[in-house]
């Protein structure tokens, strides 16, 4: 790790970002290559066609992928070094820690257990990253959507032109897929995101914790946020003794510093795409961020949402919407640039028709809502607008 008091101008959610870039440019790579060689096949007949030469050309657009692919995972790693060092200079400059630790400097021995367990993340993360790469489903969903088109041609029982628009759709939606040994399959840059950003909030937790224990800080305070999911919203904001939140973590019913009781859930604070924070508390020393009027507001105002086509939604329940709306749009913009790269310029309508349509519901439940629109998660590399669809 560098100096931790080096200067970043961006934040822990831009650089992994800038990181997942990388990951979408070797996305659409493939999904341009596949849409390029159906295309070829097309061309072709019954009589003309080669399946030897078209499994060589399939086989050679999936080294060239796997190239890519490596390629990418060689460079990210100082990507991951920068990610890992944002979230342990966030942590230093949090205003809980740099009064205190201006009077009372870390010893040597918490500065070297902060430093180890950030290397061991840092190693562990790169090593997930090269396992998903390795498990990353190219030449499976490659040769099917090859099969598909080859034998459209040689049988003539179905036109061309509609199995290729089939593959192109299912390849363009789904993109790059890894497989895990129990058979589940996920997004590659999904996969990403959620270790990397999970590596790097263990970090934050992990140096917040060795810092509130060289500090003495006897308790945790868990953070806040407007749109909390239902079983983490009612402990958001509370204050527990070390050994209530370890209760809390163990899925256990706990009780906070004031004596409120809560019943005990499954998912821990801080994983699961968990967007809370647990962060050292001192009952002596420390002042509560929020006021119970904060908190119970927050919780109120989530829970009275909106009313959306005569029905009720909290903001937790619009937001997942929102997000939903975003992963859609992203898919079919993937599956527009597929059809470009084929030459079917009515798929590449009926994608931008579907993609507007979206836009707008997006933008509705926005401006119901109040929630901030994420444009920059609807943004695919290369995907060109088509003004009249």
């Amino acid at each position: 790790m560098v100096d931790s008091k080096k200067e970043h101008s961006e934040t822990l959610d831009d650089l992994i970002g800038i990181l997942l870039l990388s990951f979408e440019e070797v996305n659409d790579f493939y999904i341009w290559t596949i849409a390029e060689q159906i295309k070829k096949i097309g061309k072709m007949n019954q009589t003309s066609i080669n399946r030897y030469i078209v499994i060589s050309e399939m086989n050679d657009n999936i080294a060239k992928v796997n190239a890519k692919l490596r390629n990418v995972l060689k460079a990210s790693e100082e990507k991951l070094q920068e990610i890992f060092q944002k979230a342990l200079d966030d942590t230093y400059t949090d205003k809980r820690f740099a009064r205190a630790l201006e009077e009372t400097p870390l010893s040597d021995t918490a500065k070297q257990r902060i430093e180890q367990y950030a290397q061991a993340v840092s190693r562990q993360t790169a090593g997930t990253l090269t396992n998903l790469s390795n498990t990353t489903v190219v030449s499976k969903s490659y040769q099917k959507a090859v099969d598909e088109a080859v034998l459209a041609v040689t049988s003539g029982n179905a036109s061309h032109s509609e199995a290729a628009r089939r593959a192109v759709s299912k390849i363009g939606g789904e993109g790059l897929q890894v497989e895990y040994e129990s058979g589940h399959h996920r997004r590659l840059d999904s996969a990403v995101r959620q270790n990397v950003t999970n590596a790097a909030k263990q970090i934050a937790q992990q140096s917040a914790d060795i810092i509130g224990e060289e500090l003495g800080y006897d308790a945790v305070e868990i953070s806040a946020h407007s749109m909390p999911a239902p079983d983490h919203a009612p402990v958001q904001g509370r204050i527990f003794m070390r050994d209530q939140f370890e209760r809390m973590q163990s899925g256990l019913d706990c009780t906070d510093i004031n004596g409120r009781h809560y019943d005990g859930f499954p998912r821990k604070i801080t994983e699961w795409n968990c967007m809370h924070l647990a962060s050292p508390f001192s009952t002596k020393h420390s002042k509560s961020r929020y006021t119970d009027k904060q908190l119970d507001e927050i919780l109120k105002k989530n829970k009275e949402g909106c009313i959306i086509n005569g029905e009720h939604y909290t903001l937790y329940q619009i937001s997942q919407e929102m997000r939903r709306i975003e992963s859609k749009v992203r898919k079919l913009k993937e599956e527009g640039k597929a059809a470009e790269a084929m030459g079917n310029d009515a798929m590449r309508l009926a994608c931008q028709g579907k993609i507007n349509d979206l836009a707008k519901e997006y933008k509705e439940l926005s401006e119901i809502s109040g929630i901030r629109q994420r444009k920059d998660r609807m943004q695919v590399s290369g995907y060109h607008y088509i003004k009249n669809a």
